[in-house]
């Protein structure tokens, strides 16, 4: 496990980001707002939302926030530069999209 973050959903419950053994961003959450010991099962994260594509790979670092709609928001940097966002929009996961650099 490398590069390991955390962010607080809307509802309280805390949320993991990390770069797993196969370089892919995975991601863990607590089952209930407060409860330090029971998580959900570890697994890569990728959007659900239509447009969205699947695990991010060759992830080198992740960074996560909340903003300020209480949604998590997370970048991704690649092996080959390549910077990639993932999002929460009403708990459901937007991503992984290329992000832009001017």
């Amino acid at each position: 496990m490398n590069n390991f973050e955390i962010a607080t959903n809307s509802d309280g419950r805390v949320e993991a980001f990390y770069i797993d053994e196969a370089k892919m961003v995975a991601h863990t959450w607590q089952i209930e707002p407060g409860d330090k010991l029971v998580w959900s099962q570890a697994s890569a994260l990728y959007g659900t939302a239509e447009g969205s594509t699947g695990p991010l790979k060759n992830a080198v670092s992740v960074a996560a926030t909340t903003n300020r709609e209480g949604q998590i928001e997370v970048v991704a940097v690649t092996d080959a530069g390549e910077y990639f966002i993932c999002y929460q929009i009403g708990g459901v996961w937007n991503g992984w999209f290329q992000i832009e650099q001017r």
